[in-house]
């Protein structure tokens, strides 16, 4: 009976736990909308407070399960790896992240004080959020192409652009609230500080609205770019995140040929998975007919293989039954660049093994570790 009673509350548990996660954008999205297309938007802070956090939060998670690689990584074939490169070039996003962030700062500062802001402060909110239409915008252009065929599943890339569409939803009804709150507060309102008093001008004539909102995103990109060239970023980072991809609509990078999906040799899997700088791959190679990045490590154990096969057919056939039997099940939990980095490092010993073998019993050990997945022998 326990058991039972176990079963179906996991049921129940998984059941909220797919609506929150498949439903609730759906339903939050439609709220937003319909309350945007009123004549006038009320404020539903507990809904908007909910799409912003609980957006931020899903689509980051999304975005990070998807496994999504850069442009100049293959992809792999053969299995349920991702169809598509990253969207957002990764050296980048911490320049996205930041101006997305800008936008929601903006957007929360409004809505929270229900848009009682100094003039100046609401003009520098408007413009926070101008920033982040236009980063949501871009967002959604790039996914376009694939907005309904997805990356890794179906809907993933459509869930993708729920939360940018949101915030432009969010963003431009907050302004619609905050001008009309505003006008008639402030109307017969006089600041005695000139600049103030010129804002509250500007503000009362809606026809300079949009210039003054462009005019002050200047310089909050200006101080935003200048901390981020500080901290390593590139200045025009926020075009390039979206250019150096490929498979997009702003892509203007070409990605190397896939190949197919790593099985049975674990140190396939980590010449293809492994950091560039770290397990240096060197090309592409034939293994089962099938294309696959290489590297020397991976090349030197295959020519130590290929030795023993001819020396020692007997103690060959040990050491590849050992192999396989853990070669592969170890393939299956090497799935981030830095565990394939780390056994890399760790194999490094045996490399060095492998090549002294192969140096004290082979006229040609370069022949051979260079002839490694090729189609035609060079010893």
């Amino acid at each position: 009976m326990h058991v039972f009673f176990s079963q179906i509350f996991n049921m129940i548990m998984g059941t909220v736990l797919i609506i929150i996660i498949f439903a609730l954008p759906i339903v939050l999205t439609f709220t937003n909308v319909i309350n945007l297309l009123r004549n006038k938007p009320t404020t539903l802070q507990f809904v908007e407070v909910l799409t912003i956090v609980a957006g931020t939060i899903l689509t980051l998670i999304l975005y990070g399960v998807i496994g999504l690689v850069d442009y100049d990584k293959p992809l792999y074939t053969g299995a349920i790896y991702p169809a598509w490169h990253a969207p957002i070039a990764s050296w980048h996003m911490p320049t996205i992240l930041v101006l997305g962030f800008i936008g929601i700062i903006g957007f929360l500062l409004i809505r929270l004080s229900n848009g009682a802001l100094p003039p100046l402060t609401l003009l520098l909110c408007f413009a926070s959020m101008f920033i982040g239409c236009i980063l949501a915008l871009m967002w959604i252009i790039q996914l376009s192409p694939h907005l309904f065929d997805g990356v890794l599943y179906r809907v993933d890339t459509f869930y993708l652009c729920l939360f940018p569409f949101n915030c432009i939803i969010l963003y431009i009804s907050a302004v619609i609230k905050a001008v009309g709150a505003y006008i008639p507060e402030e109307k017969e309102t006089v600041y005695k500080n000139a600049i103030l008093q010129k804002l509250n001008i500007i503000l009362r004539n809606s026809k300079s609205w949009p210039l003054a909102i462009v005019v002050l995103t200047i310089p909050i990109l200006a101080v935003v770019m200048i901390v981020l060239v500080i901290l390593g970023q590139h200045p025009d980072a926020a075009i390039k995140a979206f250019t150096e991809t490929s498979d997009w609509l702003l892509s203007q990078k070409i990605s190397p040929p896939s190949v197919e999906a790593p099985s049975g040799h674990y140190l396939c899997t980590v010449s293809l998975r492994g950091h560039r700088r770290v397990v240096k791959p060197l090309r592409y190679g034939l293994r089962h007919n099938n294309k696959i990045v290489v590297n020397r490590q991976l090349c030197v154990a295959n020519a130590f293989e290929d030795l023993l096969k001819e020396r020692v057919p007997k103690g060959h056939r040990v050491i590849r039954y050992i192999y396989d039997k853990y070669g592969y099940p170890l393939s299956k939990h090497i799935k981030t660049p830095l565990s394939a980095d780390v056994v890399y490092i760790l194999m490094k010993p045996l490399e060095w093994i492998f090549v002294a073998v192969l140096y004290l019993m082979d006229r040609k050990p370069e022949n051979r570790i260079a002839g490694q997945y090729l189609p035609y022998r060079l010893y």
